[in-house]
Formats: C-alpha cells, sequence, structure tokens
C-alpha cells in the first residue's frame, strides 16, 4: 500500500476543519477533539492538510460521469447493453449516439463533479483569507496555498468551459450568490486565462513526493498549455504560440521523461513514473474511487486476476479503434489464445481468458445456442450497442494493470496529466501553427513516443482517421491516431475529436447498422452539453445552451 501524499494523511483534520457535508443521524455524538485556530495552522504540515478536501473532490475524475462524458461520447469507449446488463434507460448509449437529454444522469454528474471542485477551492481559500484576517495565520504563508487552490479552481473551470461553454462564474464562498447568472464561454476563458497568469508564478518548482499529487508550477503550465491549445474551440482565437511556450517550459525544465516501459505509467505502483506531472494517488484504503476492474471485465474474469469482487461486464473499446493500432505496438498487446494463456500485455484484454491456475475460462451463462460460444473470449467485433449486445464482445480495457486478489477499489494512480501528452500538445500546435504535415519538429516528438511502442516513425502527419481506416487521407489525421492510441482512456478524447472537427462525425460510426430503432446525431451544437435539468430548475438565471430545450436560450 503507498504511503504518500496529501490524500491519504489528511482526512480526518481536513473533514474536522473544513466541516466537508458528512451523513449524521446521531446529534448527540461525544467530541474527543476539536480542530481550531488555537491548535491548528501552526506548521507547514497543518496548511497541507487543510488542501485536501479540494484534491479529494478529484476522485471521481478516474471513474463515473466525467470519463462517461469524455470517453463513451468517443470512437474509443461504448458500453453496450447485454440483456438487462447496462441498460441504465439508455443513458450509456444515448452518449455513444450524441443524442442525451437534459435529464441524463451523466449530464449532471459532470456538472456536479467540476462545480463540487470549484466549491471546495472556493470554501478553502476563504478559510485561508479568514484566517490571516483574524490574525492566526501570517498572509505570507496563506498566499502560496491560495495560488494553489486558484490553480485547482481554474482546472475545474476548464472542464467547464469544455464540457458546457457558457456557465456560472463563482469566486465567492461566504456570500456566494445561490442562483448566479450564466457567463459566455469567452468570459469564463478570460477568467480561467487570467486566474493561471496570476498564480502559476507563485507555484512551487519542486518535483518530489511533497508536491505528487498536488497543483505545482508544471501542472499549472501543462493546464495553460491544454488551455491555449483550444483557446480556436472556446473562443474563435488560436494561441499556438502561447501553448508551445508552456509546454517548452516543462521540457526544458528536466523533470519529467518518457518511461522506457509504457505500462511503468499503469502498473500498480505506479507513483515511480518520471512521466507523471500530475496524478490521483488512488489507494484502495484511503483513497477509494478508481473501480475501472469492476467496470470492464466479465463476471467470470474473478478467476483470472482472484479478484475480491465480481465484475460487472460493462466499458470496452470498439472494432475500429482496437484495429487502429498495428499488430507489433505493445500498446495494443496480443490477444488471448485457445491454446493457451498466453495473452501478453496492452491497453486492451482481448481473446481467450483463462483463470489464475491456467484453465481456459468457461462462461457461466453460456447454453449449447450462445453466439458467443461456451469459453470466455472478448472480441474486438460488437454485434450491436444494444439491447441484445453478446456478453463476451468488446475489447476490454486493460491499460492499468489488474492486482491479483484485488479489491474493488484499485491502487494504481491515476495520470491526469503525462509528459507524453505534453509532447502531443507541443507537435499539434506546431503542426496547427505551420500548417506542414512534415513539419520536423512535430514529427521527432510524436515519433520518440512511437519509437517506445516499438512502431515506425511517421513522415506525415496526414492519414485516414481511425473509425474510418479504408477513408481518405484526412488534414492531421495520423497525428489523430497516435494522440488516441497513446491516451487512450484518460478522459481526453471528446475535445481531440472536436479540434480535429470530427466529433459530428463520429457518431455515424459509432455500430451504425447494429442499433435497435435509434438514430445518431451528427449536429453541431453536440459539440456542448447542455445544462442539466435540476440545475435549470434550481436556478432560473442559467441560460440553456443552443440546440436543446429546456431553460432560456434553448
Amino acid at each position: 500500500m503507498k504511503k504518500l501524499t496529501i490524500f491519504r494523511k489528511t482526512r480526518l483534520s481536513v473533514l474536522l476543519l473544513m466541516g466537508v457535508s458528512l451523513s449524521c443521524t446521531n446529534l448527540d455524538e461525544d467530541l474527543y477533539s476539536e480542530v481550531t485556530p488555537d491548535t491548528f495552522f501552526k506548521n507547514q504540515d497543518q496548511f497541507v492538510s487543510a488542501l485536501g478536501a479540494a484534491y479529494t473532490s478529484l476522485y471521481d475524475y478516474g471513474n463515473g460521469d466525467f470519463r462517461k462524458l469524455q470517453e463513451n461520447t468517443t470512437d474509443e469507449m461504448v458500453t453496450p447493453t447485454r440483456g438487462q446488463d447496462w441498460d441504465d434507460g439508455g443513458t450509456l448509449r444515448r452518449l455513444h449516439l450524441h443524442s442525451w437529454n437534459l435529464e441524463d444522469p451523466s449530464i449532471g454528474g459532470g456538472w456536479s463533479f467540476c462545480f463540487g471542485g470549484v466549491n471546495s477551492c472556493n470554501r478553502l481559500i476563504y478559510t485561508f483569507q479568514t484566517l490571516v484576517e483574524e490574525g492566526n495565520v501570517e498572509q505570507a504563508d496563506a498566499d502560496a496555498f491560495i495560488a494553489e487552490l486558484k490553480v485547482l479552481r481554474a482546472f475545474y473551470y476548464y472542464q467547464l468551459i469544455d464540457l458546457y461553454g457558457n456557465v456560472p462564474i463563482v469566486t465567492d464562498f461566504a456570500d456566494a450568490n445561490p442562483t448566479p447568472s450564466t457567463a459566455p464561454r469567452q468570459e469564463v476563458f478570460d477568467f480561467v486565462r487570467a486566474e493561471l497568469d496570476e498564480n502559476v508564478p507563485k507555484l512551487s518548482k519542486t518535483v518530489d513526493i511533497s508536491t505528487y499529487g498536488r497543483m505545482n508550477y508544471y501542472v499549472g503550465k501543462m493546464l495553460q498549455a491544454k488551455l491555449y491549445l483550444n483557446a480556436e474551440i472556446f473562443t474563435g482565437n488560436p494561441m499556438w504560440d502561447e501553448s508551445i511556450a508552456a509546454c517548452d517550459e516543462i521540457i526544458n525544465a528536466g523533470a519529467y521523461t518518457l518511461e522506457a516501459n509504457y505500462f511503468t505509467n499503469f502498473n500498480v505502483n505506479n507513483q515511480v513514473s518520471k512521466e507523471f506531472i500530475w496524478a490521483i494517488p488512488y489507494d484502495e484504503v484511503f483513497a477509494k474511487g478508481f473501480n475501472l476492474g469492476v467496470e470492464t471485465l466479465s463476471y467470470a474474469s474473478q478467476a483470472t486476476y482472484n479478484f475480491n469482487y465480481q465484475p460487472w461486464n460493462g466499458f470496452c473499446s470498439l472494432q475500429e479503434f482496437y484495429n487502429s493500432h498495428d499488430d507489433q505496438d505493445v500498446r495494443k498487446g496480443e490477444e488471448g489464445t485457445v491454446d493457451g494463456p498466453t495473452q501478453v500485455r496492452g491497453n486492451f484484454v482481448a481473446g481467450y481468458q483463462y483463470t489464475s491456475g491456467g484453465e481456459k475460462l468457461l462462461d457461466p451463462g453460456a447454453d449449447a445456442d450462445d453466439p458467443d460460444g461456451p469459453w470466455i473470449n472478448y472480441s474486438p467485433y460488437i454485434n450491436e450497442l444494444g439491447p441484445q449486445s453478446w456478453r463476451q464482445v468488446g475489447a476490454r480495457i486493460g491499460k492499468w494493470e489488474f492486482e491479483n486478489g484485488g479489491n474493488v477499489d484499485m491502487n494504481n494512480d491515476f495520470a491526469i496529466y503525462r509528459y507524453a501528452e505534453t509532447l502531443l500538445i507541443k507537435a499539434e500546435a506546431l503542426w496547427r501553427k505551420s500548417g506542414n504535415p512534415a513539419d520536423a519538429l512535430a514529427l521527432s516528438l510524436v515519433n520518440q513516443i512511437r519509437s517506445r511502442a516499438g512502431v515506425d516513425d511517421l513522415t506525415t502527419l496526414d492519414g485516414p482517421v481511425s473509425f474510418d481506416a479504408e477513408g481518405p487521407m484526412v488534414a492531421g489525421g495520423a497525428l489523430y491516431n497516435e494522440i488516441g492510441r497513446e491516451m487512450f482512456a484518460e478522459n481526453i478524447k471528446r475535445p481531440v475529436l472536436i479540434r480535429f472537427g470530427l466529433f459530428t462525425q463520429v457518431s455515424k460510426w459509432a455500430l451504425p447498422d447494429k442499433i435497435a430503432g435509434e438514430v445518431p446525431l451528427e449536429a453541431e451544437y453536440t459539440k456542448l452539453f447542455p445544462v442539466p435539468r435540476g440545475q435549470l430548475n434550481a436556478n432560473p438565471n442559467l441560460k440553456q445552451n443552443p440546440g436543446y430545450s429546456g431553460g432560456s436560450g434553448g
């Protein structure tokens, strides 16, 4: 078990100090300790402890609704409806078909994830400012932590700009307006940019255990690089030079490097990765929430990994995306064969599966007429999106190592920002700036990543895209494919599709001939999600995004 970070050692003090909402029905509890300004905020460790509540809001990043919005809407991930399993009222099918509505829970969940993080940051900023005003903390001691919280808040607002576009800007905790008005996307962008410009220079440039899992200077630079890379989408004005400059600060610092082994980034004990710029340090005891194993593998796969739980047979990848990998690409891995447990680790779990003892894994639900066959054999082919998808279809998500004897909550840390993405961002910004698919520097950056994957160098960034491999050459298509292969399942694919002008096209490739009466949409307005129905009902000052019914502006 990892013994690391702000997230774990500080949970009790954070909950006591910050008044995190806890379910409690016994109003007569005996209190054996109390945190007050007289007993707390006496040293740097206690200041760090106070930050914990803002970071624990990130636990839903690796799992949950945020991931569904960023991945299930793309060409790399889907959750088929297998009989009664994973139907959820059709919500996950609608995400893949771009046919979501205001009531779909993932739409509301993404909003709550982001604004929950904003609220935690606002509360902690207010706490530090109050302690300074009351003379309990020196301004100089509080400033660095306030800057850290403002950059973290900017991260949540970056996600809000991306997902919803036009959202309220809320920075006041004590006197917060309960019904704030919607701010235009440009205004929210300007707010985030200004917050980063002011506060990133105040962050520590230290890269060690003391800043692992926290906002430091280079995390802030990575956030700026992504903000500027998407500036043309967010505001209509490109900022390629600014994105390149932010990447250069990270690259030239020499603090990060590509790991020689790609899977070092995804092992159980992956906190050793030199590639992590910012990661969520998940832990089965102290930092729960990363549940990929239970969500992707078949029920029978419990016997493969000796799990202390039975998986749910859910999320998987699509055949076109799986086949976009060369067979020699280490990120693809090798399928298990009928002749024995020979599967080679990759981003996918595919082919025949075996028990931990080496016996072929039987599907306990199979019968003589079962189209899957009697054995667990994960097929990249998916017969239909639903409602009668076969139980074994879809290459499963095996990017993060499944721990033998593991629990529902995994111990693998989840990188929000990886150095490989820094190189890809710079390559994309260089290509977009020059318009040259043979840009030498851009190609060299991409080929560093391809070299590690064991595949040949690219000579052009153009090419057919992964979900239409037989189609025509697309500007930047080869770069698009490489971003997808390297960053698979890391919650970035939806904005990549939007930047490459492919988001409204990808749904027509979403198993178009295998959908029971459901028609995928190709509408421009789907590049933004709607303001959730529950938020509109609670706040009449919110303005609905164009294209959606319900609320003003619909």
